[in-house]
């Protein structure tokens, strides 16, 4: 075999193997919601608005170029006060046959609570590395599902559609 037909076979296995490894990540690709609402709503006396006592949504949102951020969002009320917890973790995954591994390079926190603003709280945390297995569903209704199981604990995702 002459040096350019070596090129061109080399060339052609580079980008059948970027190919393969590209593919492997595209099940995750997208952005994956889980999210609940409570059913005790709290009046606001003046106003007479409503507000949910509890709610929750978290957000997975993996790039085909290998980033991912995760959006992490509580909130209680409670007798009109009101607490939030929120969560932004951003870096990169990689999808390893049924496992999804993340490395974080930011994990910001944020938590207030709007009768005792003295002890809202903003910080940044070390980022640390974890390993989720995962496995990609369908629920009753024919919507697409990412099951992520960490130590035992399985969540399930909802894919957002566009």
């Amino acid at each position: 075999m002459n040096y350019a037909a070596k090129v061109v076979t080399l060339s052609f296995l580079s980008i059948l193997l970027a190919g393969a490894v590209f593919a492997q990540s595209d099940p995750v690709v997208g952005e994956w919601k889980n999210g609940s609402v409570g059913s005790v709503q709290y009046k606001d006396r003046v106003t007479g608005s409503t507000t949910p006592g509890r709610g929750s949504v978290f957000t997975y949102r993996f790039l085909s170029n290998g980033n991912y951020e995760f959006t992490g969002y509580m909130q209680s009320t409670m007798y009109n006060c009101t607490t939030t917890l929120f969560n932004q973790i951003t870096g990169r995954y990689t999808v390893v046959g049924s496992e999804i591994q993340l490395s974080p390079s930011r994990d910001l926190w944020k938590s207030t609570n709007s009768c005792a603003k003295g002890g809202n709280r903003q910080q940044t945390k070390v980022p640390v590395k974890k390993s989720l297995d995962f496995e990609i569903r369908t629920d009753e209704y024919g919507a697409e599902l990412l099951c992520l199981s960490e130590n035992g604990s399985e969540t399930c995702f909802r894919k957002a559609v566009d």
